[in-house]
């Protein structure tokens, strides 16, 4: 810049901040203490704000609640001189969304190499995040249907009958309860020791303090460790540690009570059961699809009666379960891939389970989605076996069919549908709640 005359250098000034103002990118300054100072036209675009809103005003105006500890540790490198280049990290829009970005901080300098602040440039990299756990949740589903495709093979080869009676979520039943049980071990184990390990930590903190008290001035030693460690905030951190790992331990717990449940494997295959035990661990299984992909969540809304114990095999009725609310998220979410966002919050994906008494001898359980319904010729062939509408590797068509065998053939019940095309899809199902020659009813 030295050889350069006054009008090159403006020329050379002027042509740089056509660059600046002209770049895709957000290219921000601002002084050590986080204000900002310049702001372009990217700037504008990704975040939402004009500059005359921004300079001046600190650069917290950005940064989430949650990561403002994360822009103090950028600080304090900036200030030793360090270059941080594609650290990626989460901003918030002018209008509260959060925005995916990558971040790359130079520190600026004055003429006497002291810095006076920093220079950002932020590229938006919300929609390679959204492709790249797109791709994921992808490949998990294509790996799961893989597994399912594999399962259904090897029982073609059986007869019709016999893959009937023993269709693939049996396998599923042992595979769940054998997680079931060899997860619930350790993590009663993990449970059981929390409490005497808290205690423990309780002494041993409570013991540390009259150290401090007794003897407030330990040796250098001691006191070089205290600060390296960060005691206080060990002390008061260890407690709530310990308090999450409790928290987290019976969360598993409840998981491995609903995986049991819902396999039915450690009991007798003929008892009286809680149907809504079954409905709610059938739930908490399919937990992951009712959540949906990109906020596209189905609610469930459950309207249970005061039912008594009812005589069945429940790890077969839990299949039945199953099958008809994987039916119900499978039709929700391919109408749902056909609605926009905003027709999605105008009219929420929803499924309806009810549970009644029908007379003083049956119990009902209704399971309704709102979805795009089931066409007239479709209605008439749904039980059949290896019918199905979905497209070749998402369905065998052995579902339906299956759950109407265990309803009416091994708990003497009845299995309806009923559906309004464009509207919704109800299914009815009806069991005795006595089974009066259990033995030959429920036999497999």
């Amino acid at each position: 810049m030295e050889n350069l005359t006054s009008e090159q250098a403006e020329e050379a000034l002027f042509r740089l901040a056509a660059i600046v103002e002209s770049s895709e990118d957000a290219i921000i300054s601002k002084t050590l203490d986080g204000v900002i100072v310049s702001w372009n036209l990217g700037a504008e675009r990704i975040f939402g704000y004009k500059v005359k809103e921004v300079l001046g005003q600190h650069g917290t105006i950005i940064i989430p609640p949650d990561r403002i500890n994360e822009e103090t540790q950028i600080v304090q490198k900036l200030r030793q001189g360090e270059r941080i280049e594609h650290f990626e990290t989460v901003r918030q829009h002018k209008d509260g969304t959060l925005i995916d970005i990558s971040l790359t901080i130079s520190p600026i300098k004055n003429s006497t190499g002291t810095i006076i602040g920093a220079s950002k440039i932020a590229r938006d990299i919300s929609t390679r995040k959204q492709i790249e756990k797109a791709l994921q949740e992808s490949e998990a589903h294509l790996r799961q249907k893989a597994t399912e495709l594999e399962t259904t093979l090897l029982e073609l080869k059986r007869t019709q009958t016999q893959l009937v009676q023993n269709e693939k979520m049996s396998s599923l039943g042992q595979l769940v309860a054998g997680m079931a049980h060899e997860i619930n071990n350790p993590v009663n184990f993990i449970y059981a020791n929390l409490k005497p390990a808290n205690d423990y930590t309780q002494d041993l903190l409570r013991l540390l303090r009259l150290y401090q008290k007794h003897y407030p001035s330990p040796v250098t030693e001691i006191q070089y460790e205290s600060k390296e460690i960060d005691l206080d905030f060990l002390l008061e951190d260890l407690p709530k540690l310990l308090s999450s790992m409790e928290v987290g331990a019976v969360r598993i717990q409840t998981i491995v009570r609903s995986l049991r449940n819902f396999s039915r494997m450690d009991e007798s295959e003929i008892k009286q059961v809680n149907i809504h035990e079954g409905i709610d661990s059938t739930l908490m299984i399919l937990q992951h699809r009712l959540k949906g992909k990109f906020d596209r969540e189905i609610k469930v809304v459950k309207n249970y009666s005061n039912l008594p114990l009812v005589e069945c095999k429940a790890s077969q009725l839990n299949q039945v379960f199953m099958n008809i609310i994987c039916n119900a998220i499978d039709a929700l979410e391919e109408r749902d891939l056909q609605r926009t966002f905003r027709e999605i919050e105008q009219q929420p994906s929803q499924i309806l389970i009810c549970t009644k008494m029908l007379d003083s001898h049956h119990v009902q359980i209704r399971i309704v989605d709102n979805g795009q319904g089931i066409p007239k010729f479709a209605q008439e062939r749904l039980f059949d076996p290896f019918f199905t509408t979905k497209p070749v590797g998402k369905g065998t068509g052995l579902g339906l069919s299956i759950s109407y065998q265990i309803v009416t053939e091994k708990h003497n019940g009845s299995l309806r549908c009923h559906s309004i095309p464009g509207q919704e899809t109800e299914f009815v199902i009806e069991i005795p709640i006595r089974q009066k020659c259990l033995n030959n009813v429920l036999e497999m």
